[in-house]
């Protein structure tokens, strides 16, 4: 696999604890909070990926921090990107997997990015993307009560695709791609242009 690894600075953490502390009023908290959760890791996946789209010259980009529930993260040359961030405590294996919650499938996103955030080490690793339609066809669903693994079991409510990360382009074969493929502009292509993260 042809990884991408970004080190974390401090300050985008406190933003990303920023960020989720504000959707969170937004949205509301569905999950019960605790110091260990680090639920602001989707946060500071789409921080990364920012300065990443920034870092590899990219111009048509909007990040969408408000009004983000159901949409995608991200619009890049018209293309509706979601970025899909886990937390691990170490580096990405073959043969982990990459996973959407069922729900999703139908929201409005043209791409999905993988990420996974080291934690103990305070660093990024951007596994790679894919169109929605290609991960569902590739992907298998698990429902309430299947066994993804044997330490993680589906909720009721908790649906998810799940494939493997095999399936996916590799970071910067996947962004050449999304440059070359613009021009499919939507009404959702509204949001925060680039920034320093």
């Amino acid at each position: 696999m042809n990884l991408i690894t970004m080190n974390i600075p401090g300050q985008w953490v406190e933003k990303a604890q920023m960020i989720r502390a504000r959707r969170d009023l937004l949205y509301g908290n569905i999950y019960e909070e605790e110091d260990t959760d680090l639920r602001w890791t989707g946060d500071l996946g789409e921080i990364c990926f920012n300065h990443w789209l920034k870092r590899s010259g990219v111009r048509d980009a909007q990040w969408h921090l408000e009004n983000a529930a159901g949409q995608a993260d991200f619009t890049i040359n018209g293309v509706r990107t979601d970025v899909k961030t886990v937390k691990r405590k170490g580096p990405p294996r073959l043969d982990y997997t990459a996973q959407i919650t069922a729900r999703h499938k139908d929201h409005p996103i043209d791409q999905l990015f993988f990420m996974s955030y080291e934690y103990p080490a305070e660093k990024m690793w951007f596994l790679g993307g894919i169109s929605m339609a290609g991960f569902i066809a590739a992907a298998a669903y698990y429902g309430q009560g299947e066994q993804v693994h044997e330490h993680y079991r589906v909720r009721k409510g908790h649906e998810i695709y799940n494939a493997r990360l095999t399936i996916l382009q590799a970071p910067e074969q996947w962004l050449n791609g999304i440059n070359t493929m613009g021009g499919r502009k939507s009404p959702e292509n509204t949001g925060t242009k680039i920034d320093d993260a």
